[in-house]
């Protein structure tokens, strides 16, 4: 059988029902009669059009969801429940990305040197989840400066090698 629409719809129906691997090109030969030669490309375009789909349905999905919780936001302020709103501004805000604003670039990424030692400070200061990633790098180390800070002055801390700070030419 040549490769069609109706063929390429059933290989990818397979694919989204969990058939993968040798079982789903076992399947388009003894099921729908696809030439050994042309499995792989059959099933590379189920694969293309599964992607595009889900491509489409994300953005659909986020405007569905956008939209609902517009709705919902404007029925809290006109039911003057302020805390219920900011609630859903909040998640309104997580959706569209607006906490990402503060993102920082992969060390060695950035378009200065002061970036890429930005970006470095961020990789030593974000894992010790002193708030969520979502803040300005600064407040993670206005936190990490005020533990530090709280920390017992009389009480020993002794650093390993691996943890004392570098000088000017050392190699770490």
């Amino acid at each position: 059988m040549a490769m069609n629409d109706s063929t390429i719809e059933r290989v990818l129906l397979w694919m989204v029902s969990g058939l993968a691997g040798a079982d789903l090109e076992t399947a388009c030969i003894a099921k729908l009669d696809v030439d050994p030669s042309q499995v792989g490309s059959v099933i590379a375009e189920a694969r293309k059009r599964l992607t595009l789909a889900a491509e489409y349905n994300r953005d659909e999905l986020l405007g569905t969801a956008l939209t609902r919780l517009n709705d919902l936001y404007s029925r809290c302020i006109r039911t003057q429940n302020e805390a219920k709103a900011l609630d859903v501004q909040r998640e309104i805000n997580r959706l569209t990305g607006l906490y990402r604003q503060y993102g920082l670039p992969a060390a060695g990424q950035g378009d200065s040197e002061a970036s890429d030692e930005l970006a470095a400070v961020g990789e030593y200061l974000l894992p010790l989840r002193l708030t969520s990633e979502n803040y300005p790098l600064r407040e993670h180390a206005r936190l990490a400066a005020r533990r530090i800070a709280e920390m017992d002055a009389g009480a020993a801390c002794e650093l390993t090698d691996s943890e004392k700070p570098l000088k000017t030419g050392d190699v770490q």
